[in-house]
C-alpha cells in the first residue's frame, strides 16, 4: 500500500502547469483576462484550461482583474440574412425568433449560434451564469409549450432542462433568491392562469407554488426590493381581455403564500425593472420609481429618447449600474438604450440590421 508521501509525489508528477514555468495562480490571473468572445477557443486549448475556466475561482479572478463583461441576451424576431451578414456571425436563413447577444462592455453583437430552436414568445431569465429560456408558442401549432433550455454562459453549452409543470405563454418570469419564477400567462385555450412554479437551475428541478389570488395573463415578473422575493405585476383575467390590473402579488417563500400590492402598475403599458432594490417603471416622458412605503411613484430620470410607448423591455446590468432598454423608435425601426444610473444619461445604441428585430424578452449575465 502506498504511503501519503508517495501519493503526494505521484500528484506532483502528474500535475501539468497551466502555463509552463508559471505558478497556477498567476496563470489563472492571465486566463481571467481573456475576453468572453474568445472563451470557446481558450477552453479548447487543453483540459487544464477548460477546467480552470469552469472553476468558481475563475469568476472571482475576472472580477479582481476588472475583466467582467455584461452580456444582455435578447429573444427577438430576427431579420433573415443573405448569408453574408458582414460579421460572419449570423447564419443565412436566421430563424424567425432566436437568441441574440449584446455585450454592453465591448459593444459587440452576435447570434447564439449553438442555441436550440426557440419557441415563439419564449421568455428568458438568468441566475448566476445560467440563462434559462422558457415556455412560449410552438411555431407550428401556435400552442403554449412547457419547454426549458439552459445556457451556461461561461462554457457556451446549452442543455435541455426539466419542463415546466404547466405549458404557458405571456407569463411573468424573473430570478429571485437564486431561483427562476414563472407565474400566470395563458394556456392553449387562451385562458388566463394563476398557477406558478419556481425553477432551480442547478438542481434542474421545479417547485410547484400555491396559486396566485387572481388570473394574470400578460403580467410582468421581477424581484422584490430585497431581491429574494418574486413579484407578478398586473395582467388581466380571462373575462377582461386587455383590461390590465394596477395591482401585483409577491410570493413569500417562508410562508409560501402570495401577498398583494396595490397601485403598482403605472401606466398600463409600462416596462418594469428592479434597479438596486427598487422597482422602476419605464414609459411616457420619465422613468418612475415605486416607493413601497408610501405606495407612490417618483421620477428618477428621463425616459429613453425616441422610445415608442408600449414597446419597451428592460433589464438591469452590472449590479444595477446600468439599465438596458430595448424597443421601437417612434420614427421607425428598433433600438437599444443604455442608462447610466449614476449620471442619469441615456446612450442610444443602433443595432446592426441583422439584430434590429423586435425584442420580446431580455436577460443579463455577468461573466
Amino acid at each position: 500500500m502506498r504511503n501519503q508521501k508517495s501519493r503526494a509525489q505521484e500528484c506532483k508528477v502528474d500535475h501539468i502547469d497551466l502555463i509552463p514555468g508559471m505558478p497556477d495562480d498567476v496563470a489563472v490571473d492571465c486566463l481571467a483576462r481573456v475576453p468572453h468572445r474568445s472563451f470557446g477557443s481558450m477552453r479548447g486549448v487543453c483540459r487544464g484550461w477548460r477546467g480552470a475556466a469552469a472553476a468558481p475561482e475563475f469568476a472571482l479572478a475576472r472580477a479582481d482583474a476588472g475583466a467582467n463583461e455584461d452580456l444582455v441576451f435578447l429573444l427577438q424576431f430576427g431579420i433573415p440574412t443573405d448569408g453574408n451578414p458582414g460579421n460572419g456571425d449570423a447564419p443565412a436563413n436566421t430563424q424567425a425568433y432566436g437568441v441574440s447577444v449584446y455585450n454592453v462592455t465591448t459593444g459587440e453583437w452576435r447570434r447564439e449560434r449553438a442555441a436550440p430552436p426557440v419557441p415563439m414568445f419564449a421568455q428568458c431569465a438568468a441566475v448566476g451564469s445560467r440563462l434559462a429560456v422558457l415556455g412560449g408558442w410552438d411555431t407550428k401549432t401556435f400552442e403554449p409549450v412547457a419547454d426549458v433550455h439552459v445556457l451556461d454562459a461561461t462554457t457556451g453549452v446549452w442543455r435541455r432542462g426539466a419542463p415546466m409543470r404547466s405549458a404557458r405563454s405571456f407569463f411573468a418570469c424573473a430570478e429571485a433568491g437564486g431561483k427562476i419564477y414563472v407565474a400566470g400567462g395563458h394556456d392553449k385555450l387562451k385562458n388566463a392562469l394563476k398557477t406558478a412554479e419556481a425553477y432551480d437551475a442547478r438542481a434542474d428541478a421545479w417547485d410547484p407554488l400555491p396559486d396566485m389570488s387572481e388570473e394574470r395573463d400578460e403580467c410582468d415578473g421581477m424581484a422584490t426590493v430585497a431581491g429574494d422575493r418574486f413579484l407578478a405585476v398586473s395582467g388581466y383575467r380571462t373575462g377582461r381581455q386587455g383590461g390590465f390590473e394596477r395591482d401585483a402579488e409577491w410570493f413569500d417563500p417562508a410562508a409560501r403564500v402570495w401577498r398583494r400590492l396595490e397601485r403598482v402598475r403605472a401606466p398600463p403599458s409600462a416596462a418594469h425593472v428592479v434597479v438596486r432594490g427598487r422597482v422602476w417603471c419605464i414609459e411616457g416622458t420619465a422613468m418612475m420609481e415605486y416607493r413601497g412605503e408610501r405606495r407612490e411613484w417618483r421620477e428618477v430620470g428621463p425616459s429613453p429618447p425616441g422610445l415608442k410607448a408600449g414597446t419597451a423591455r428592460a433589464v438591469a446590468v452590472g449590479g444595477g449600474e446600468r439599465v438596458v432598454v430595448t424597443g421601437a423608435i417612434s420614427s421607425g425601426g428598433h433600438a437599444l438604450w443604455v442608462f447610466d444610473v449614476k449620471t442619469k444619461i441615456w446612450t442610444v445604441v443602433r443595432p446592426p440590421p441583422e439584430f434590429a428585430g423586435f425584442v420580446f424578452s431580455v436577460g443579463s449575465v455577468r461573466v
